[in-house]
């Protein structure tokens, strides 16, 4: 029971949070006992962050609407409003607020559930001081790398337009020319490449009057690191097809020396008896076009690096559960990148390597492990071997892992994405090719290809890596271990393709122990 004291206290804490917005991170708490909200609240407080408390759900929803917080702590289990209906609200409001869920070990079922909900993280009873500010933390930085694939993705939206206008305006290039010749360059060269013909379009793209470049040689508007020779060559070939005409992309050098990019219509100039006397081109100003495209480029792949980030801080909360450090999961990456350039050069599943599923794979494939983070420690770091029904809930961590990954990329709303690719490898990256695998039992190419190529890499850096349990092995004795499971446990393609790569897969781990020397 909350006291008229303390709604005092919580109504005043209200007023203070709205008149005075501080630039900390703001975290909203909801608990319905007082005494542990309050430790709670004051070791997030000692910790640097903006505090707003919540005695109950019913509270924190409409602390949630008035505050807009960075990132909400909720017990699971309150009186009214529960922990689950506070995360569904939230979810609906703003489905990119980090939600962490607080648990009992007896609540481990409702927590998984509200990890499958969109909960960002769960802390279990008794609360560690540590792991609670960690993983503030990367619920904050998760929140700010979800921020910036919105800004950019809406960003590139906004020049998807803009370029596709630009698009729909070229297309316009003949009826330009009717309409206004002073928007478009008109410029004839003789075979000796000296300029005959120089329009108003010519003279308002490049800044030259017809005085200054009427029998200039055309190489003055090329940029001085283009050889004038290899361009003309080029050109030349292209007016020999059957079309006698040819359409390219070209940059080129105004009068203030500014770099001018051209759509340029080019076509031979006959004389009666049909012999090519010199050269037509029809020139649209792109510069603006083609900065928006390059512009375009760039913000796709800057989103692709928050996606991938994103992907390996997700990844790492697994990891850093399992007592490893990312070394492992970038290793994984990089030996699923050499893995598929080989697999790629090999005919069987060469065809379906191409450059979106590898990258696709690469991104994805730190994600084998992420249902580990619901395994229980106990045994998760157990040193020993596992009993059955130990190995039984171990092995769950292949299916939560790939059911949360699918749930999300349903969210996306496409039939095949990356987050479909990482489902693939967490669901199926403990499958055998003989079919003695779980969570399915499933066999040969029953696999996704994608989890069989993680499977092996995952396996070949576990030998090479000194674990609590056992000693690392060498290069040459883990490659051994994996031929003895060709067409056992690994597809004999891809072990194949493995041995084509050896020298990529030591080179990678001798590297990170130099690095790690160093």
């Amino acid at each position: 029971m909350v006291s008229d004291l303390q709604n005092a206290q919580y109504a005043e804490q209200e007023n203070a949070h709205t008149n005075n917005r501080e630039t900390s991170p703001r975290l909203l708490v909801a608990d319905d006992d007082v005494t542990a909200l309050g430790e709670l609240s004051e070791l997030l407080t000692l910790s640097g962050f903006e505090v707003v408390q919540a005695p109950s759900g019913d509270k924190a929803r409409e602390l949630f609407s008035n505050e807009k917080p960075d990132l909400v702590i909720t017990d699971i289990l309150m009186p009214g409003l529960d922990g689950i209906s506070l995360l569904k609200l939230i979810k609906e409001a703003d489905d990119i607020i980090p939600v962490v869920m607080i648990t009992g070990y007896g609540e481990m079922g409702t927590a998984i559930r509200a990890l499958r909900l969109g909960a960002f993280d769960f802390l279990l009873k008794p609360i560690n001081g540590e792991i609670l500010i960690s993983t503030v933390e990367k619920g904050l930085e998760h929140h700010r790398l979800k921020l910036l694939e919105k800004e950019y993705t809406h960003r590139l939206e906004t020049q998807v337009e803009s370029r596709t206008k630009e698009l729909a305006k070229t297309n316009e290039f003949l009826r330009g020319i009717l309409e206004s010749s002073r928007r478009v360059s008109i410029v004839v060269t003789n075979l000796q490449r000296q300029i005959l013909f120089w329009n108003s379009g010519a003279e308002n793209i490049f800044g030259y009057s017809k005085e200054e470049i009427l029998g200039q040689l055309v190489a003055k508007l090329y940029p001085a690191n283009i050889d004038p020779n290899e361009v003309q060559n080029t050109l030349r070939e292209a007016l020999t097809n059957e079309f006698g005409a040819a359409q390219t992309v070209i940059k080129q050098i105004s009068k203030n020396h500014e770099e001018v990019v051209l759509s340029l219509a080019i076509s031979p100039m006959l004389d009666r008896k049909g012999k090519m006397t010199g050269v037509v081109g029809l020139g649209q100003d792109i510069t603006e076009q083609f900065r928006l495209h390059e512009e375009l480029v760039a913000s796709y792949s800057r989103i692709r690096k928050i996606q991938g980030a994103s992907i390996f801080a997700l990844a790492q909360l697994a990891e850093a559960r399992d007592g490893e450090t990312g070394a492992h999961l970038k290793r994984i990456r990089q030996y699923c990148a050499v893995l598929c350039e080989s697999i790629r050069k090999r005919p069987v599943y060469g065809p379906l390597m191409t450059s979106e599923f590898i990258e696709d794979l690469v991104q994805c494939s730190v994600l084998h492990d992420i249902g580990k983070i619901v395994i229980p420690d106990s045994i998760l770091f157990k040193p020993g071997k596992y009993r059955n029904d130990e190995f039984e809930i171990m092995q769950e961590h292949a299916l939560l892992g790939g059911k949360a990954l699918s749930e999300a990329a349903k969210e996306t709303g496409e039939s095949q994405s990356y987050l479909s690719v990482g489902a693939d490898v967490a669901y199926y990256h403990h499958e055998r090719w003989d079919g003695s695998g779980y969570p399915f039992g499933l066999r040969e190419l029953q696999i996704p290809l994608s989890a069989r190529v993680v499977s092996l890499c995952d396996v070949y850096d576990a030998l090479r890596s000194k674990r609590r349990y056992k000693d690392d092995f060498s290069h040459e004795n883990s490659v051994k271990l994996i031929v003895e499971q060709r067409g056992k446990q690994f597809d004999p393609e891809i072990v194949d393709a493995f041995l084509d790569s050896l020298d990529g897969f030591e080179q990678i781990i001798n590297d990170f122990d130099k690095n790690h020397a160093s």
